[in-house]
């Protein structure tokens, strides 16, 4: 920035500084206000570039209509995936509770085979 583009910058003035500018030169004032606008409108016009840009990729990809449809899309799988998430672990815990039922079926008919066992071992020695 040169010292002149410096000392035309745009800034907020106090009171004392308005009236300090009203008491010059009319020229000055209007060479300042013309400096100032430019600045403005260099970078607004950046910004509303941007912006125009943003909305053309927006409108590349549907626009926000299609954008919330996708969104509740997806929205919606997640809580499919989460329903069978829920699903499957109610049928793992359901099978691990049956498993627990059959093994414990299983000791109770070892033990009473041993039981029966050592009852025909015991008639079998008095005999």
């Amino acid at each position: 920035m040169t010292e002149r583009d410096h000392a035309h910058a745009p800034k907020v003035f106090s009171d004392e500084e308005i009236e300090m500018f009203l008491a010059g030169d009319r020229r000055q004032i209007d060479r300042h206000m013309l400096y100032c606008l430019n600045r403005i409108a260099a970078v607004l016009i950046k910004h509303t570039e941007k912006e125009d840009a943003f909305h053309d990729s927006l409108a590349e990809i549907g626009g926000e209509d299609a954008i919330k449809k996708r969104a509740d899309y997806v929205d919606s799988l997640i809580k499919r995936n989460d329903a069978r998430t829920a699903m499957m672990q109610k049928v793992s815990e359901s099978a691990v509770g049956w498993a627990l039922i059959a093994f414990l079926g299983f000791l109770a008919m070892a033990v009473w085979h041993d039981i029966v066992a050592a009852i025909k071992m015991a008639l079998k020695a008095k005999v």
